[in-house]
């Protein structure tokens, strides 16, 4: 039998340093996108981290480049295009945290469906509740006035959650820093053509930008793109996924609570009941996840 390591004070701080990291940045990309144009926000933090981490870029997998190129479109333009444009529609944030959270029983259904991967009773209930909980945000009317962006949130959820079972066929074919540089480079220069073609007032609104939407931006490239990723790999690599996972579930509770205080969200009974039973489905196929390790 394996005994887990203890969780030294510098791996708990990282582990705790992630979700808070991971949750903050999803505010200051709400402040950005109020500011500048959604899609060249995510361009940009883009373009950031691949200065940083372009030297890491290397031939793809021999054999499986197509599989590479859809793992990359889906965890990569796609998933943040539509992330970003659905954040540059929405007025509330809450609602938006919720259908970002997505991803995890998306990928069980991906995986069921792409993997043949046997997925059991435990894992398909927390899939059902966790959509069911989303889905139930619509009824409140304030996220009912938004149902566009929320269902472009989600959608983009659903493109990562089948990134990350692509992702898995292309097991150690790539390393982890490897694969960020890639996602960079398959963002930066698509989400910048896209908010030239598609977005407009792009020089009055870069001028009239304020020092905090800049921050913000710079924020999601470095903080969270790069330091959050650095410490969730170190961790990954020295610890059980099931002791790491649980911490994840912060995120959103951080958003959230950020969201009322500093965007001044509505966020309605109604919300925080359709929020709750999602992430009990979330947290049913994390556990579940966790079982069958």
């Amino acid at each position: 039998m394996t005994v887990s390591r203890p969780f030294a004070p510098t791996d708990l701080l990282q582990l705790v340093s992630v979700p808070v990291i991971w949750g903050v940045n999803n505010v200051a990309a709400m402040i950005a996108v109020r500011e500048l144009p959604p899609l060249m926000v995510a361009g940009l933090r883009f373009a950031i981290v691949l200065a940083c981490v372009f030297w890491m870029i290397k031939a793809p997998p021999k054999g499986r480049v197509w599989l590479f190129l859809g793992m990359l479109a889906c965890v990569g333009p796609l998933h943040f295009g539509v992330q970003y444009a659905g954040l540059g529609l929405a007025r509330d944030l809450a609602p938006m945290v919720v259908a970002m959270q997505l991803w995890a029983p998306a990928s069980v259904v991906c995986a069921a469906l792409l993997l043949g991967e046997r997925v059991g009773l435990l894992r398909w209930t927390g899939v059902v509740i966790a959509f069911a909980g989303a889905a139930s945000l619509t009824f409140d009317p304030v996220v009912f006035a938004q149902w566009g962006a929320l269902a472009m949130v989600g959608g983009a959820s659903l493109a990562y959650g089948l990134g990350t079972v692509l992702v898995r066929r292309l097991s150690g074919a790539m390393g982890a820093w490897t694969m960020q540089a890639w996602i960079a480079l398959s963002c930066a220069p698509t989400l910048i053509l896209g908010s030239l073609v598609l977005e407009t007032g792009h020089a009055d609104k870069i001028a009239n930008a304020s020092w905090l939407a800049w921050a913000c931006v710079a924020f999601g490239a470095i903080v969270s793109s790069i330091v959050a990723n650095a410490f969730m790999f170190r961790l990954l690599q020295k610890f059980e996924v099931s002791r790491t996972t649980p911490y994840m579930l912060m995120t959103p509770l951080i958003s959230f609570t950020l969201a009322a205080v500093v965007l001044g969200d509505d966020i309605t009974p109604r919300i925080l009941i359709g929020a709750g039973i999602a992430m009990a489905g979330i947290a049913l196929v994390a556990w579940a996840e966790q079982r069958r390790a």
